[in-house]
């Protein structure tokens, strides 16, 4: 917050957003429990609070308490202030959502993409984002896609093999020139453990690894509440994790997804079929799956680790505890969990796509508060 000092504008926009947010996840308050919650003098929260009524960002609900004695106005995020429109890529299509502001699904429809080529590929993205506008009963405050690839800070793609024409091609750029809307885009693992995380561990941890493998392999990072990106957002990137076998590598892994993916795609998934069925294949899964998790334990000793996406059963799961019990220390082992929900990713979408409205997000992103 020192970085802020003498810049009263960023101030107010930082606490405007603070308050925003703390109506959205613990509403209906009142302008004292605001107070109270921000540290912030009372007057500061009325004038910030009555700022985003005049805004319409929230509206009142009615007064505080029962009984005599003064009550106080309550207020909560008017979920007809904007809307959110999401796209998240799985198994050739995107999964489409139009929610209000508060992340509840207003409309969902699915649209096959044709990768074919970078035009076909966007062509039919801005085909479904026009349809999801048009069925948005508010105006659409920003728009989140979740891809299968390495999004680089400028909004280039990198890594992306289920759309290889968007190698190298900047989705962001390509679409703010299209739409004057705010556009979020994010890698879709890095997505689930966002949705993972917010749903289901936030309260007790601050620190987890997600590792996803189904339609290829990634992992998502959180580190203290945060999720962590990297210098060129390349965290997490689990097929490109190389053997620490002391033998010089026999090939450029690097346009193939990386070492750790091409040794495994037989046994993860190819096209719709998982084939992790046999007793050798799943063998050799859990044992390259088990190591690799024990490699991010020893790095970055996660509070919980969760195991999402097709080729993960129960069964599986057991396994792979297994085989980092071989390499990690009981005592600093972490939480296991298995994540059997298809729709966590789009979820992680939809709560990153909202909280990316705020400023107190955006500084945040941008190395800020």
């Amino acid at each position: 917050m020192s970085d802020f000092i003498g810049q009263p504008q960023i101030l107010k926009a930082v606490n405007t957003a603070k308050i925003e947010q703390l109506i959205l996840e613990r509403g209906p308050l009142s302008k004292p429990e605001l107070a109270r919650l921000t540290g912030l003098s009372l007057p500061t929260v009325s004038k910030l609070v009555d700022d985003l009524e005049n805004g319409r960002n929230i509206r009142p609900v009615g007064l505080s308490g029962k009984g005599a004695g003064r009550k106080a106005m309550l207020y909560e995020i008017n979920k007809d202030s904007g809307c959110l429109l999401v796209l998240y890529y799985h198994g050739g299509a995107y999964a489409g959502r139009v929610t209000d502001i508060t992340g509840k699904t207003l409309y969902k429809e699915a649209f096959p993409l044709d990768p074919a080529t970078a035009k076909t590929a966007f062509s039919g993205t801005l085909s479904a984002i026009d349809t999801l506008l048009k069925k948005a009963p508010n105006p659409v405050s920003a728009i989140g896609i979740g891809v299968p690839g390495v999004v680089q800070p400028d909004g280039r793609l990198l890594g992306i093999p289920k759309i290889p024409s968007w190698d190298g091609f900047n989705l962001a750029g390509a679409l703010a020139e299209q739409y004057p809307i705010g556009t979020c885009i994010e890698n879709d693992v890095k997505l689930s453990a966002v949705g993972y995380y917010l749903t289901h561990l936030s309260e007790e941890y601050e620190n987890i690894v997600y590792i996803y493998a189904g339609e290829g392999m990634g992992a998502g990072i959180i580190i203290n509440g945060k999720l962590y990106r990297g210098a060129n957002n390349f965290s997490g990137e689990l097929g490109f994790m190389a053997p620490l076998t002391g033998k010089p590598p026999e090939k450029d892994y690097t346009g193939i997804g990386g070492y750790l993916e091409s040794e495994l795609i037989g046994s993860v998934q190819c096209g719709n079929k998982v084939f992790s069925d046999t007793v050798s294949q799943r063998e050799a899964l859990a044992n390259t799956l088990g190591a690799a998790a024990a490699n991010h334990v020893a790095v970055l000793n996660p509070d919980v680790l969760v195991f999402g996406g097709e080729a993960f059963d129960e069964a599986l799961i057991q396994q792979i505890h297994a085989q980092m019990a071989f390499y990690t220390p009981g005592d600093s082992m972490p939480l296991i969990q298995l994540d059997d929900n298809e729709s966590t990713g789009i979820n992680g979408l939809v709560l990153t796509c909202r909280g990316y409205i705020t400023t107190r997000l955006q500084l945040v992103q941008n190395g800020g508060v």
